[in-house]
């Protein structure tokens, strides 16, 4: 596995192997619908399409260091579930989540998941990650899911502060859960007061 990388032109975010064997997970115990911020000039939000395939695997790669992930993603999409954010200047994608129908999963099986939200380094602080988990969230409350889920890793600060934003709570689903979550929104400037059992 390549750690995230810069391509010409556009920068990757620093990757930090998690020192945890296992993620942080968070749990929507609501089915309130969210409110979409309005989208940046310059930028359109829409579904991944076929022949996306190329730029969302650049944008990937500026994130992730995971390879060939597109294909499963693909596989658990959601109809109308994969958002995209579109740079109209440059036809690159720059923004991405996904709602996913997971079958098999230890603590939640048949259940809806929010994946994979990246954001290119090069277009944050318009709110673009913001756009598409809130996207992702409403789609999740449209197909009748009570408690979707998410995974997260503890560095990944930005994200789970949308998340919070966004309803998500802390699932404490392993002894030494609520430890890691605590440091989490120390860090955030937040106060920790319990999370999802």
């Amino acid at each position: 596995m390549s750690s995230p990388r810069p391509l010409p032109g556009r920068s990757a975010h620093p990757y930090v192997r998690s020192a945890y064997p296992h993620q942080l997970e968070m749990i929507r115990p609501t089915t309130n619908r969210v409110v979409v911020p309005p989208l940046p000039c310059g930028y359109k939000l829409r579904h991944f399409r076929p022949n996306d395939t190329n730029a969302y695997e650049e944008l990937f790669r500026l994130a992730w260091e995971e390879e060939g992930v597109l294909s499963g993603t693909l596989a658990a999409a959601l109809d109308d579930g994969f958002f995209v954010v579109e740079d109209l200047a440059s036809g690159a994608l720059v923004a991405s989540c996904v709602a996913e129908h997971i079958t098999h999963h230890r603590r939640h099986s048949e259940s809806g998941r929010l994946g994979w939200l990246v954001t290119d380094p090069s277009h944050t602080g318009k709110g673009l990650g913001t756009i598409t988990a809130a996207s992702v969230t409403n789609r999740l409350v449209a197909a009748g899911y009570r408690r979707p889920f998410l995974g997260t890793e503890d560095l990944r600060l930005v994200a789970i502060s949308i998340y919070l934003k966004l309803g998500w709570q802390p699932h404490i689903y392993r002894v030494g859960m609520e430890a890691r979550w605590q440091h989490v929104f120390r860090r955030l400037g937040l106060v920790f007061e319990q999370g999802v059992g």
